[in-house]
């Protein structure tokens, strides 16, 4: 039995406590809560029917005197590398809600100070990892199943926000503590999994809407165009105002083509020859390939299963049977994509990744 003490008692803290409490998210006891805010915790007790909790007003007292040994962090972006690296220096066990955090340098001395405690479990909650539908698509990528990488295309605009959603949490919708917006947030599982399945690329142009229709002065839509070192393109589409809005991934490779919508509908068309290869022998200028055609339709496409499922993925690993599903190290790569895409927009060019850390904090600070 693992003993968690979670950090932050909002609406997603709210969500976890249900799922460990419900059974479905791993082999967890809940023992200690830690929010500035006591009604909150208090709340919280009651709504998740908590037994033996101690609730703490200070995070350092929590990791100091609660019986805990491993902690949930589900506060404001900019919090979470620091809070991590207490956690680490009091030896718990961190998982942390994404991002991973608004400064690459904070990411950099908590991947530091995890080196220092090998023995440590130290993972990111970008839970669509757990998805089979994406799981399954990485596999085919890895794996040379899709063959060279051409293209990838996401439209991901059904991540509606109305307006007392930045309302009623002041801290959203601004640099200072969300560190972005609809990039930092909504769609930085996409951003995640897109770097994850389909690796860093070596360029990005974007433009970004601020505070489009919106009381905030973040982006609330974005449109990227990325570049790949085999010559692979991308484009991502992303809005927080469009509704009802789309889910479109396809991506495209030498050996044929993945599509999936809405998370759950997965097509693949498998050439049975590598288009590199039929160009350069075909006799027809309008040579077609033949290709078989699958599909698969999953069943846990839910946010809770999801969620539960990543729970469980920490719990395990803590206890030595797997890997962690996304590493800090990992989550630090979408959050480098997003800034790049941010440079990008503000100076209106191509940024060039990596990129200079300097560059940024100096664009970043001018818009506090």
């Amino acid at each position: 039995m693992i003993k968690i003490g979670v950090a932050g008692v909002g609406t997603i803290a709210n969500h976890y406590l249900n799922l460990i409490q419900t059974g479905s998210a791993g082999n967890y006891k809940i023992t200690a809560l830690s929010s500035r805010n006591l009604l909150n915790m208090r709340s919280a007790v009651g709504k998740n029917n908590l037994k033996d909790v101690r609730l703490f007003t200070n995070y350092e007292e929590m990791l100091k005197k609660g019986d805990i040994d491993a902690v949930l962090i589900c506060t404001p972006h900019s919090m979470h590398p620091q809070m991590a690296i207490q956690a680490v220096q009091h030896e718990k066990h961190a998982l942390i809600e994404k991002p991973i955090g608004v400064y690459i340098h904070n990411v950099d001395e908590l991947i530091e100070e995890l080196s220092r405690h090998p023995d440590l479990v130290a993972g990111v909650l970008f839970n669509r990892r757990a998805s089979s539908a994406y799981q399954k698509i990485n596999s085919f990528v890895k794996s040379g199943d899709l063959g060279c990488l051409k293209r990838i295309t996401w439209i991901i605009t059904n991540l509606y926000r109305t307006n007392v959603y930045y309302q009623n949490n002041p801290w959203r919708g601004s640099y200072q503590e969300e560190g972005g917006g609809l990039l930092m947030t909504q769609a930085s599982h996409q951003l995640d999994l897109l770097v994850w399945i389909c690796g860093m690329p070596k360029s990005v142009l974007a433009q970004c809407g601020f505070g489009v229709e919106r009381p905030i002065q973040v982006e609330n839509e974005a449109q990227i165009f990325l570049n790949y070192e085999n010559n692979a393109v991308g484009e991502f589409i992303a809005s927080s105002r469009e509704f009802p809005g789309s889910n479109y991934l396809e991506i495209s490779g030498s050996r044929g083509q993945l599509t999936l919508k809405d998370d759950f509908h997965l097509t693949f068309q498998r050439l049975k020859q590598d288009e590199r290869e039929f160009t350069k022998l075909s006799k027809d200028p309008f040579g077609q390939i033949a290709y078989d055609s699958r599909t698969w339709i999953f069943d846990d496409y839910n946010d809770s299963l999801q969620h539960a499922a990543t729970l469980k993925n920490f719990a395990d690993a803590i206890s030595g049977n797997t890997s962690i599903q996304c590493t800090v190290q990992e989550a630090k790569k979408s959050l480098q994509l997003i800034h790049a895409t941010y440079l990008s927009a503000w100076l209106e060019r191509p940024i060039q990744i990596p990129f200079s850390q300097e560059l940024f904090l100096e664009e970043f600070g001018k818009r506090i």
